[in-house]
């Protein structure tokens, strides 16, 4: 259901968004907090992906402008979601099982779904990148055909991890070392990544109102918003407009409502 003040189909379809521990347990859990936001992370994926899916059918392929955009929209995606699960391998997973006796083995089960949809979503990126080149002819139909060889793997990874996480609740070293891991990690991340597309991207698809509110995601000083709206953004600025929510995590009408579909490509 799209959330309040917001027309037509929204972002939390057509793949389903990953309920948090947080919804129904304490997040003064260490564990908890740090699965949730896992989860939080994960919904930015698949609220990115929900509106590529849902808005390719209306990007006309006449206008070259609007799609290199999109391309660009579609390239942040895929290169952010890789570069997350390539440092979960590198440090997160690999740092738990070191430092967290319980943890040792858990994380093979993932590690194994992350090959499981490597190809497919590594042949999205390069797509998308030589769309933004110009090099080839934009298809929704082909854009869409893609998506579908990887969704499954994916969404079943995207979900299944938060449980792996949660497993570790009933340790005690799990309870102890698992936000310092959890923060070594997220500055690790912060180095390999592009910020001039991972800070507009996770704030135009950050839900504020998701679960009351109640989720304190993504952890940054009040003057983030307007720096990235106002500054950051503008590398790619043509693309986040295809976002499903204000720079202040407000939920917005995409921008596919109220439009005409593009002819088939």
């Amino acid at each position: 259901m799209a959330p309040k003040g917001v027309q037509g189909v929204w972002a939390d379809e057509p793949f389903q968004l990953v309920e948090t521990p947080g919804n129904t347990q304490p997040l003064s859990d260490p564990v908890v907090y740090v699965a949730s936001h896992m989860a939080l992370v994960h919904n930015t994926f698949i609220r990115g992906l929900n509106t590529i899916y849902l808005q390719a059918d209306y990007i006309d392929k006449s206008n070259k402008k609007l799609v290199k955009e999109f391309f660009q929209y579609c390239q942040c995606w895929s290169s952010l979601v890789a570069v997350h699960h390539e440092a979960e391998e590198a440090h997160l997973f690999h740092t738990l099982e070191d430092r967290i006796p319980e943890a040792n083995g858990i994380f093979k089960v993932n590690v194994d779904q992350h090959k499981a949809f490597h190809d497919g979503l590594h042949e999205f990126e390069e797509h998308s990148q030589a769309g933004m080149d110009g090099k080839i002819e934009y298809s929704a139909s082909k854009i869409k055909a893609m998506i579908d060889s990887f969704i499954e793997p994916l969404m079943k990874h995207l979900n299944q991890e938060i449980p792996t996480l949660m497993a570790l609740q009933k340790s005690e070293q799990g309870q102890k070392q698992i936000m310092h891991i959890h923060e070594e990690y997220e500055v690790m991340v912060q180095k390999d990544i592009d910020k001039f597309k991972i800070a507009p991207y996770t704030l135009v698809n950050t839900d504020k109102t998701f679960e009351k509110g109640e989720h304190p995601f993504p952890v940054m000083s009040p003057v983030i918003p307007y720096l990235v709206k106002y500054i950051m953004a503008r590398k790619y600025s043509g693309a986040w407009k295809f976002g499903c929510t204000d720079y202040f995590g407000k939920p917005t009408t995409l921008w596919m409502n109220g439009r005409e579909k593009a002819p088939p490509s």
